[in-house]
């Protein structure tokens, strides 16, 4: 019999043969094909170049792109880039490429995906959201990225850049209505004030209906209410020089985030909540508790870009500060008793400055820089339960609470240099020097007979000031060789670092009943090599690249009774193979084909599983998949493109399937996602200056886990969650004027 696995395998690789079969009828005609998708301009490399001329595995869509498959957050791009996954856990973003991501769930937790907004670094995870409008483009770069960006870019870094000001008055609105009374808003009006003066104002909003209901209160959940602005001024100062400034500002307030109940994580123990009578519901969309989720979040950021030309030489400043504040109420046990809650909150802001000069000597391009961050962040987790759950008298108490304050320092210079050693040969070496300070101040309570008060005054049952520092040399070393325009071969060696810190709340090892000084740094050498390639007088780009980690101290996440954990016990092996077919056939028609196949296991890694407390004894845990990383992952796409009356008509269909996901190291299948085929289509018809478009997405309706976490066991050990969203569909109507 032929396994699902030979299956995906077979289509993807059927079509990468359809792609080498067209690459056959090679031209050389330096002259622009009419058959050639659009060129997209990237600054990946901290330099404007073609993508096609990036010796780096990245992806990269334009805002036109993004706008056609409805792409308006992260999760949704994770099937347009290969090996790039996504899922959400209290409102903070889990996003991983190739594995490597965001896995904690307390204040503070930094992932080891960088995400950049118009060149400045948001380290807060939950902070992602209420940036993806108005985007000129997004880059995704695939593999550590320790050289040019640093500080937790051990997996990658997404870049989004949004659209600035124009020389020519201009502007667009869109209006869109779906089901679940589905209403979107997203515009932008911008142009000249004066000579060497230009503006941009855009806005994104989201409203609809909740996904599900709470049962108890009869109140929807998952819902949405969004809020999001930016403005953004651009000065040309002389013939040499521009300064760019940016504000943006954005809100939530709903029902969103809160915890499904998935299941027992345990055979022998059942969650308190159902012995104590609660009920959960028979759809894994509802949830059943005494109260219902509260979201609460408000980000915004202030960012500066001064480029100065010096002759053969540029100079850039890149200037941010980040301000973010974020609430979120759920039930943690998820039951309809009043066993239990979760409240957590994250208040802080950072200020980042880097320095870049770049310039070109002959064959001899480089760019040195420097680098500075520092965060403030105040975090709170409060879990007042009912003492029952520990077989005392029931009573609702404090329970466990935990708040501080962290501040992080960090400093780094770099630099990377290419020479051309012949006209189809170069070579490029980098380095990055860092140095990163971790300060705490943190105290925690388990309060088991005060009466639950909400805002009561924490009593520290112990508390923790301490401080660790370290540093760290990242290195780059690569080649690239092409043969003719259109067609690079690469290869590289490279190393990705992500500091160690602390914990909130972990002043006490539960392991080991120790006072807890933190976790240590991880470490990941990455090597590399692929191809980018445009063939058949543009009717064929083929990318792939094969790539192997050595992960070393890699920081693991677990909760233990009432404490979230970071052990370092962990080393892995990842490698595996991505590869990218766009194939335009017909003048209009365009298939697109992305198998990926990924192999990463963890190794020299012995743990103890929560999920078992008879069993306080490590488990060998060596050969194990690292989680959020599906072994295989296919995305299939056909899309056409036509003039129809006076108008253009474009039709996209899409398809993406994703292995089976692990969110515990355990390799517990109750608790991970079951392998998954999600189905969208767009359509969309273009006249003058206006566009009508219809899109569905999930069209099957598939129940999806985003993410799931096995609770603390003194309430039973329930597996908690969140969902993907559920078949959406709507029609949005566009106008734009100006260029």
């Amino acid at each position: 019999m032929i396994s699902r696995y030979t299956c995906v395998l077979l289509a993807g690789t059927a079509g990468l043969f359809s792609a080498t079969a067209f690459a056959q009828v090679e031209t050389a005609s330096e002259a622009p094909s009419v058959w050639a998708g659009e060129e997209i301009i990237v600054t990946a490399q901290k330099r404007s170049e073609s993508l096609q001329d990036v010796p780096l595995a990245i992806s990269a869509l334009s805002g036109d792109s993004l706008s056609d498959r409805a792409i308006t957050d992260v999760a949704s791009l994770a099937m347009a880039v290969p090996s790039l996954t996504f899922g959400s856990y209290g409102g903070q973003a889990r996003i991983a490429i190739r594995g490597i991501g965001f896995d904690t769930i307390n204040p503070g937790g930094e992932g080891r995906v960088a995400y950049h907004l118009n060149g400045v670094y948001l380290s807060r995870p939950a902070a992602t959201t209420g940036t993806f409008f108005d985007v000129n483009r997004v880059e995704v770069l695939r593999g550590p990225q320790g050289t040019l960006y640093g500080r937790n870019a051990t997996g990658g870094s997404i870049n989004v850049i949004p659209r600035g000001p124009t020389d020519t008055f201009e502007g667009y609105l869109n209006l869109g209505y779906g089901n679940y009374n589905a209403i979107t808003t997203e515009g932008a009006i911008g142009g000249p004030i004066t000579d060497g003066v230009g503006f941009r104002v855009a806005f994104s909003t989201e409203d609809h209906d909740g996904y599900g209901r709470n049962i108890t209160t009869g109140n929807e959940i998952d819902n949405a209410k969004r809020r999001a602005v930016r403005g953004m001024l651009s000065f040309a100062l002389g013939e040499t020089a521009k300064l760019d400034l940016s504000a943006d500002y954005s809100t939530e307030d709903d029902r969103n985030y809160g915890n499904h109940y998935l299941g027992r994580a345990s055979t022998v123990i059942s969650p308190v909540g159902l012995l104590v009578g609660g009920v959960v519901p028979n759809d894994p969309r509802d949830i059943a508790n005494d109260f219902d989720p509260q979201n609460d979040r408000t980000f915004w950021g202030l960012s500066a870009r001064l480029e100065v030309g010096l002759g053969d030489l540029t100079l850039t400043s890149i200037t941010g500060y980040r301000n973010n504040e974020y609430s979120l109420l759920t039930d943690l046990d998820a039951t309809s008793a009043a066993i239990s809650r979760f409240t957590f909150a994250e208040k802080g802001d950072h200020f980042s400055q880097e320095l870049q000069l770049a310039g070109e000597i002959g064959r001899f391009e480089f760019l040195v820089g420097g680098f500075y961050f520092e965060e403030s962040l105040s975090g709170n987790v409060a879990i007042p339960f009912d003492r029952m759950a520990i077989g005392m008298p029931a009573l609702m108490v404090q329970g466990y609470e935990v708040n501080g304050d962290v501040k992080t320092k960090a400093l780094a210079g770099f630099g990377q240099g290419s020479y051309a050693l012949t006209d189809t040969l170069k070579a490029t070496l980098g380095l990055r020097y860092s140095w990163e300070r971790h300060d705490i101040s943190d105290q925690f309570q388990l309060d088991l007979f005060r009466p639950y008060v909400p805002g009561a005054e924490l009593i520290p049952a112990a508390t923790r000031d301490a401080r660790r520092s370290e540093n760290s040399v990242t290195p780059k070393f690569g080649l690239e060789f092409s043969p003719r325009k259109d067609l690079l071969f690469y290869a590289s060696m490279s190393k990705g670092f992500k500091s160690g810190g602390y914990n909130l709340g972990d002043i006490i090892d539960p392991n080991t009943g120790l006072a807890n000084d933190g976790f240590k740094p991880e470490t990941l050498w990455s090597y590399d090599a692929g191809f980018r390639g445009s063939f058949a007088d543009g009717r064929v780009e083929l990318n792939a690249n094969a790539f192997y980690y050595d992960y070393k101290n890699l920081q693991v996440s677990k909760v233990v009774n009432t404490t979230v954990i970071i052990e370092n016990a962990a080393a892995s092996t990842i490698y595996g193979i991505e590869a990218q077919a766009i194939v335009r056939p017909l003048r209009g028609l365009q298939l697109e084909v992305t198998p990926t196949w990924l192999h990463g296991r963890y190794k020299d890694f012995q743990s103890a599983n929560p999920a078992d407390p008879f069993n306080p004894t490590p488990v060998v845990l060596d050969g194990n998949p690292i989680i959020q990383a599906p072994e295989v992952a296919l995305n299939l796409a056909a899309q056409y493109t036509a003039n129809v009356g006076a108008g253009s008509l474009r039709l996209r269909g899409e398809m993406g399937f994703q292995d089976r996901v692990y969110f515990t190291p355990f390799k517990e299948r109750n608790v991970s996602r079951e392998p998954n085929t999600l189905l969208n289509v767009f359509a969309s018809y273009t006249l003058d200056n206006w566009e009508i478009s219809v899109f569905g997405r999930n069209l099957t309706d598939k129940t999806v886990i985003a993410n799931a976490l096995v609770n603390s066991g003194l309430i039973g050990l329930p597996i908690t969650g969140t969902l993907y969203p559920p078949r959406t569909y709507g029609v949005r109507i566009g106008y734009k004027f100006g260029s």
